[in-house]
């Protein structure tokens, strides 16, 4: 039974040229790691803060129902 690491190889030596360059920056991004903004690393520190992960869920906020024309339909128009 061959390795892991061998099929790879042998998976590799099929692929193109454009295929290769793809998995090459794959690997590069995978090899680096998450990059993390200075920013989030600081707030990451402090008590106060949680970051979420990366695939977290966020709950569904309604708008409030209020009189006029909402502002971010105004932002959007003014923007136009």
């Amino acid at each position: 039974m061959e390795s892991l690491k061998e099929s790879l190889h042998r998976a590799i030596e099929l692929l193109g040229d454009e295929e290769a360059h793809e998995l090459l920056d794959m690997v590069q991004h995978l090899r680096k790691g998450p990059v993390i903004p200075p920013s989030r690393r600081g707030l990451a520190s402090d008590p106060i803060f949680s970051i979420p992960t990366a695939g977290a869920a966020f709950r569904i906020v309604q708008p409030i129902d209020g009189r006029g024309i909402p502002a971010s339909r105004l932002l959007v128009e003014n923007r136009r």
